[in-house]
């Protein structure tokens, strides 16, 4: 087991994988349906209604549960021009100062995501559209999104704090810095090889 390996980093990781997944499907069906309604328009004259509607709702929704994967994966982007100059431990500074600002900007978005979601509630706002969507139902995966990703955070930098704590630098940086030219390099070659065993299956 890897020094990063805790159980609350497996189940941020697991929730964060399976929603990549749904969310990947999600958008699938949404490209799907859209196509099909654009087929029925041009070869038909009529249209199932709703398409767009829908796959607005599912790109905000996928969107927001799309963060934390790119978080935890550090596929996000940084300018890193003086960062990758520096040593070990300025390094994991900016990544926890890095970080830190990344929670208040998601705890001050989560908190005004909340405030719509709690005002559809309230008020039992509902779509200006054929469909007449409760608003509530499609905000609170909306939202729910925005709190697994501000609870990754979280997760993370406790665990970071927790490296730290032993002096565990590198695995710090393992868990919030940026990937390095030869990481990337290996996580290429990695799909790259399993892409091809499967096609030799």
């Amino acid at each position: 087991m890897q020094a990063t390996d805790t159980p609350s980093l497996r189940l941020i990781n697991r929730i964060a994988r399976a929603s990549a997944w749904m969310g990947g499907i999600a958008l699938m069906g949404s490209a799907l349906m859209i196509s099909i309604d654009l087929l029925l328009r041009r070869l038909f004259g009529f249209s199932m209604g709703g398409a767009d509607e829908i796959a607005g709702y599912v790109l905000a929704i996928v969107s927001a549960w799309a963060f934390p994967i790119a978080l935890l994966r550090r596929s996000h982007l940084r300018v890193d021009i003086l960062y990758s100059r520096l040593s070990l431990k300025p390094r994991v500074g900016l990544d926890l100062l890095a970080l830190a600002g990344m929670a208040l900007f998601v705890g001050t978005l989560l908190f005004h995501v909340g405030a719509v979601l709690w005002d559809s509630i309230v008020y039992r706002s509902i779509s200006t559209t054929p469909l007449q969507v409760p608003q509530w139902v499609p905000q609170s995966l909306w939202f729910a999104g925005y709190l697994f990703f501000a609870s990754t955070i979280l997760v993370l930098g406790y665990n970071s704090l927790m490296q730290l704590r032993q002096q565990r630098w590198a695995a710090a940086n393992a868990l919030i810095g940026i990937n390095s030219v030869e990481e990337e390099i290996e996580e290429e070659s990695r799909s790259s090889h399993a892409a091809t065993t499967r096609e030799g299956r």
